[in-house]
């Protein structure tokens, strides 16, 4: 077992391979592709310990050697790969704004919302890209029709832009949250079940669940509680800030009805990037949370309706679901959790 002083050392040692010559980058690009075909030739539990594969993955990413980062989930880094195509469509853009970026790249986003939706399991027609997980549940929550008096169910260790949202539409609206108090860690997924139960009445709406929480890692049973929620005729809406790219699993296997997501966590998207899902027979009834001229449209899109922003960022989400599949995700959950213990 590696000591914590050699990790450390390790970690140091490797920082910075970015920084050198273009003849050397080369190099080091080359050894990343032979460092992910070899990886692809193994399974994920044969590969989760080969520290001198692992670490030829780390040079695809520019990590500063000032620092050592041990806290990645906020806004986890992207590989040089995904930096260069977020430069390249910036520069684009500026060569003439209102032709590259409202004629060529803002038509970009139906080839990228097919590669979202083929990675989340789901329609392209349920797919909305945006900017992170609290403005896809900022939507969810100020866009579901509720009156006063209607309930909605919290936990304590959900994300706190979450919980100022419901508390600002239950002082705004008159609805009222029960909230769940989970006394983490928790071994046995029926303890959490239990605990949603327990705070539901019937007047209760929504099931508001963080898939993965942030503060222990705590990963809750998402989709057997979506699974009970659609029992019960209660909406369900997914926090999925840390789990998506992070675990190995789809949309469809939570079965939700809205799921919120920032691609610049785990899946090392550009900084500001994020994806709304919502179940097609949900989005007529959900109002967007900017303008658009049919907000009660049964489009997805009408969700994008964000006036102007850089588009260079969106459209490098496609290099970094490329790097995220060159890994696998089976792999690179195996590899966290390797980490993690």
């Amino acid at each position: 077992m590696p000591s914590r002083r050699s990790f450390f050392q390790k970690s140091l040692g490797m920082a910075g391979a970015l920084s050198l010559t273009p003849l050397a980058s080369n190099a080091v690009a080359e050894d990343i592709s032979d460092a992910l075909l070899s990886l692809n030739k193994k399974s994920p539990l044969e590969a989760v310990n080969d520290e001198d594969l692992w670490a030829r993955m780390a040079q695809a990413y520019t990590v500063s050697s000032a620092i050592l980062n041990l806290n990645n989930g906020g806004v986890s880094p992207q590989p040089k790969v995904v930096q260069d195509a977020v430069d390249r469509y910036y520069h684009l853009s500026n060569e003439a704004p209102t032709y590259y970026m409202w004629q060529i790249l803002d038509k970009g986003r139906e080839p990228l919302r097919r590669k979202l939706a083929d990675l989340a399991g789901v329609s392209p027609e349920e797919i909305a890209v945006d900017r992170n997980t609290t403005e896809a549940l900022g939507t969810f929550t100020w866009g579901i029709d509720l009156k006063r008096g209607d309930e909605i169910v919290l936990t304590k260790q959900d994300y706190p832009n979450m919980i100022h949202a419901w508390k600002q539409r239950e002082l705004r609206d008159g609805v009222k949250i029960n909230w769940i108090n989970l006394n983490l860690p928790i071994e046995d997924d029926a303890i959490v079940w239990k605990a949603y139960i327990d705070a539901t009445t019937p007047r209760t709406k929504i099931w508001h669940i963080t898939h993965l929480i942030t503060w222990t890692g705590q990963i809750l049973p998402a989709a057997k509680l979506c699974a009970e929620a659609r029992k019960r005729g209660i909406i369900s809406i997914v926090d999925a800030a840390h789990s998506f790219a992070h675990l190995d699993y789809k949309i469809s296997d939570l079965d939700c009805d809205y799921f919120g997501t920032s691609l610049h966590k785990w899946l090392c998207a550009p900084f500001g990037t994020g994806m709304m899902y919502v179940r097609k027979e949900h989005i007529a009834k959900t109002w967007p949370l900017f303008p658009t001229d049919k907000p009660q449209s049964g489009d997805i899109r009408k969700f994008e309706a964000l006036g102007t922003r850089s588009f260079a960022p969106e459209q490098a989400i496609g290099q970094a679901i490329d790097f995220h599949q060159a890994i696998g995700g089976r792999r690179k959950q195996e590899r966290l959790h390797f980490l993690k213990k």
